[in-house]
């Protein structure tokens, strides 16, 4: 419960003058609705304001979610259940499931194996090689999600540089097409394009630890190992078990990948993406859609209320000093899976942008720059950025109003707004991309084939990090801040603008960073969302490796990472310039 106080005299406020700040009810007389409605009638200002966010979140996420549940229930726009027998009956659908639960568990275990080490050597040995393997780990974040299937394909595809290399070997146990293509392939880039937000939490989880708990281990006669084993590893289990259960979803939400290097393996987002795009059918779409909600919303409320009381963060000191460095042997244990995978993210890399600077990589190495056709590519790089500019605004803005509201005033239902709008990230792209088709694809609000919808997808699908970010931000700090300028005769408007938004430009700021990333890089939903007029970078890139023009795919994703490289930049030199500092 966050806490806040109440200020003088029972005057109403209207945001022009000072007036009361309620406090937070303790007794459940005072947890009453009606007690809470009264409370906010005398501030309307924030009375309004939450009404409006309310209404924004279940515009905007539930109902594209409802209205994609509605759709898996109906045939020909007629109730029937036609298509949940199509799925439970049709081999192909049967193994869409089974491929995807495969590939949940097999990419996010892989994912663990090499996040888990690489996190242990950057907490434990600061120095060069660690922000090196910094670096490494977090740049997939700046390109699309299938890059490495574009790179995997340029190295072991059927006329990749490996393939050929390996040529007379393969032909002499008798293999025809390129191993990399199947599901095996597809966990391998799925591991790497997902790789960074299993170790940013499993990183920040044994960073929080305190070292004097592994010491005491130590000083009882435990070995590094055992210590490491029997007490570090347990106490971030916390932060291992979300970065599971985070890449479980983002791997079942995946079509890109699948659809890349599966070669015809059905998974259920690929086949949702195939009844959608290839073959119109709505209610199929939906019912797939559907399936993968149900995982994602179990993860995610797993995530929220099981690993949220996990009890870990009171363990989460630093009296212990830091922690002591590896011993040679589990150094040597834990370095060589972290150079493994620093050593193929950057060789891979590597292939992308030489594939966008030869004619056709393995065939034809004469450099050229016919692949980066900006005539072409140029309007969707445009589009792109317009996108993520205004995603990143809205999203920042609206999000933390939001929490601003939820965490200094008892909103009714406020525990509901604020696990709706984190409701956002749970849901799959691809079900949030077709709800969007069924919600706002005719009157009262028509917005395909616009720009528009675009920039509120993405806006709404991230609104709930500012939110979170807010939240905690602000159970940091004291209200008295904000009391004092009551008290001083300043109303809720000004005193939120004078007190609430200086406080606030951190997760504002780190809200407009993670959305503007997110967007330029994202086809999940977008690539259900745009038109001719409307094409995004990503969704354009897409298309050309879907084709097999892996070179002007290579060439376009280059300038995209260039592009987003350049923009974290300048919001990095304005966050300095600004003392806005994350």
């Amino acid at each position: 419960m966050h806490a806040d106080a109440s200020g003088p005299g029972p005057t109403p406020d209207t945001g022009d003058g000072p007036g009361p700040a309620p406090a937070k009810p303790d007794t459940p007389e005072q947890s009453s609705l009606g007690a809470r409605l009264r409370a906010l009638r005398q501030e309307p200002a924030f009375a309004l304001t939450a009404v409006a966010m309310a209404a924004l979140v279940v515009v905007f996420i539930l109902v594209p979610v409802g209205l994609v549940l509605v759709q898996s229930l109906l045939v020909d726009n007629e109730p029937s259940l036609a298509n949940w027998a199509d799925v439970a009956t049709t081999a192909r659908y049967r193994d869409a499931i089974v491929n995807s639960l495969v590939l949940g568990l097999g990419s996010t275990g892989l994912t663990l194996i090499f996040a888990i080490p690489l996190a242990l050597y950057t907490t434990r040995h600061p120095g060069p090689l660690s922000r090196a393997f910094r670096v490494i780990a977090l740049l997939p974040l700046v390109a699309p999600p299938f890059i490495f299937s574009i790179s995997l394909a340029l190295v072991g595809g059927r006329r990749g540089l490996l393939t050929d290399f390996l040529r007379p070997a393969l032909d002499l146990v008798g293999f025809q097409d390129p191993a990399i293509f199947g599901l095996h392939g597809v966990m391998l880039a799925q591991m790497l394009g997902f790789f960074p937000v299993a170790y940013m939490l499993i990183e920040s989880s044994l960073r929080s630890l305190d070292p004097a708990l592994e010491h005491a281990a130590r000083d009882l006669g435990a070995s590094q190992g055992r210590a490491l084993r029997d007490v570090t590893l347990p106490l971030a289990r916390a932060g291992i078990a979300k970065a599971f259960l985070v890449v479980f979803v983002l791997v079942l939400a995946d079509f890109s990948n699948p659809l890349l290097l599966g070669a015809g393996t059905p998974t259920l987002a690929s086949e949702a993406y195939i009844n959608l795009i290839g073959r119109g059918d709505v209610e199929m779409a939906a019912v797939l859609g559907t399936l993968l909600v149900i995982p994602g919303v179990a993860v995610f409320l797993a995530q929220r209320y099981w690993l949220g009381d996990s009890g870990d963060a009171s363990v989460s000191q630093t009296a212990g000093g830091a922690p002591a460095t590896l011993q040679p042997r589990l150094r040597a244990l834990v370095l060589a899976p972290s150079l493994v995978f620093g050593a193929a993210v950057v060789a891979l890399f590597g292939f992308l942008v030489t594939g966008g600077f030869v004619r056709a990589i393995g065939v034809n190495w004469e450099p050229t720059l016919e692949h980066f056709a900006l005539d072409i590519g140029g309007p969707y790089i445009l589009n792109s950025l317009l996108v993520s500019l205004g995603a990143a605004v809205a999203a920042s803005v609206l999000g933390v109003i939001q929490g601003y509201v939820l965490a200094r005033r008892d909103v009714p239902a406020g525990g509901l707004q604020e696990f709706t709008s984190l409701f956002g990230l749970a849901v799959p792209g691809t079900v949030i991309g077709i709800g969007y088709i069924l919600a706002f694809n005719q009157p009262p609000l028509v917005l395909t084939g616009t720009l528009a919808i675009l920039v509120v997808n993405m806006a709404f699908r991230n609104v709930g990090v500012s939110m979170s970010a807010a939240i905690a931000k602000l159970d940091q700090i004291d209200p008295s801040f904000e009391e004092a300028a009551r008290d001083l005769g300043a109303g809720s408007i000004r005193t939120f603008l004078t007190v609430g938004v200086p406080l606030l430009l951190p997760p504002l700021m780190a809200g407009f960073v993670y959305t503007f990333m997110t967007t330029m890089v994202t086809i999940s939903s977008v690539v259900f969302l745009v038109s001719p007029g409307t094409q995004l970078a990503a969704v354009y890139i897409f298309s050309l490796a879907e084709s097999g023009r892996l070179g002007p795919a290579s060439a376009m994703t280059v300038l995209l990472i260039v592009l987003v490289l350049v923009s974290l930049g300048v919001l990095r030199w304005l966050e300095r310039r600004s003392n806005l500092g994350l």
